[in-house]
C-alpha cells in the first residue's frame, strides 16, 4: 500500500503527533491535505458572561424578545434528564420530534428507519446506564418544542443531536435551549465540548465562539516508490478538495430571526 489516510484527527493533538512521527521513523512523511474547524465551547468564563459575550446585543435583545412571546404561547418550561428517570420516553420524544420535521419528509430521520431507530435508542440507553447522558428539552405546555443531546466524558463533551419543532422556528427555541445548554460551563468536571457540527453551522457557530480544527492526514510509506507515489497522490487530493470546496450545512438550523 503507498498511504496511511487518517481523517478528522484534532489538529496538534497526540494521534496527529504520533502519526507524524510514526511516518518519520518509517522514513516517509505525514502531510495535511485538508482542514476543517467546527464549534467548541471551551472557556472559563460563567454561563450568563459566556452568553453577553458570543452574542451580539441586538440578537439577544431579539432572543429576549421571543422568549416572551413564546410564553404567551403557554406553559414554558426546560428539563434535564436526570440519572434514575425513565430513559425511553426521552427517546421516544426525541425521535417523534425530529421526525415530524425535514428530516422525516426526507426520509432521513432517526426512525424512518428500524436500523437507526435501534441503534439510537441502544445508544442512549447505554450512555445513561454509564452516566454519560446529558439530555434537554424545552417544553411548551408539556410538549418538547426542542431537544438535545450531550455525550459527558470527562474532561469533555461531544453535542450529539438536536432537533426542534418547525411550526415554532419563529421563538428560536433551538437557540433558547442553547442558551440553557451554557450552565455546561459550570461544571467542573467538563473542560470543553465539541459540537460535532458542521464547518460553518449557522446556528452553533453564532452561540460557541472557539473552535477545534480537525486535519486529514496522509502517512507515506517507507519505500522510495512508495513516496513517490505518495506526492503524487497527495497532489491529486489536494487539487480535488479545492475543487469540491465544502459549504456549510443548515441541518438544524432555525429561521432567522
Amino acid at each position: 500500500r503507498t498511504l496511511l489516510h487518517v481523517p478528522r484527527l484534532t489538529e496538534d493533538g497526540s494521534l496527529h503527533r504520533a502519526t507524524s512521527t510514526s511516518a518519520r521513523v518509517r522514513g516517509g512523511e505525514a502531510e495535511v491535505v485538508h482542514r476543517e474547524e467546527r464549534a467548541l465551547l471551551d472557556s472559563d468564563l460563567s454561563p450568563a458572561e459566556y452568553w453577553d459575550a458570543a452574542v451580539r446585543a441586538k440578537k439577544r435583545k431579539e432572543l429576549r424578545r421571543q422568549a416572551n412571546r413564546l410564553a404567551e404561547q403557554g406553559a414554558v418550561r426546560f428539563r434535564r434528564w436526570q440519572a434514575g428517570e425513565a430513559i425511553e420516553p426521552w427517546i421516544t420524544a426525541f425521535l417523534d420530534l425530529e421526525a415530524r420535521g425535514w428530516k422525516g419528509r426526507a426520509g432521513s430521520a432517526l426512525a424512518s428507519h428500524s436500523g437507526t431507530q435501534a441503534w439510537f435508542r441502544a445508544i442512549l440507553a447505554g450512555a445513561a446506564e454509564a452516566g454519560r447522558l446529558d439530555m434537554r428539552a424545552l417544553d411548551l405546555d408539556e410538549r418538547p418544542l426542542a431537544m438535545l443531546i450531550n455525550f459527558l466524558v470527562p474532561p469533555g463533551g461531544f453535542s450529539f443531536k438536536t432537533a426542534f419543532d418547525e411550526d415554532y422556528a419563529r421563538f428560536s427555541p433551538g437557540v433558547l435551549l442553547q442558551q440553557a445548554n451554557l450552565d455546561l460551563l459550570d461544571d467542573p468536571a467538563i473542560a470543553w465540548v465539541d459540537s460535532c457540527a458542521a464547518p460553518g453551522h449557522p446556528m452553533i457557530d453564532s452561540v460557541w465562539r472557539e473552535r477545534r480544527a480537525l486535519v486529514w492526514v496522509n502517512a507515506a510509506l517507507a519505500a522510495a516508490a512508495d513516496r513517490l507515489r505518495f506526492a503524487m497522490l497527495t497532489k491529486i487530493e489536494l487539487l480535488w478538495r479545492r475543487w469540491k470546496a465544502p459549504t456549510a450545512t443548515e441541518d438544524d438550523v432555525e429561521s432567522p430571526s
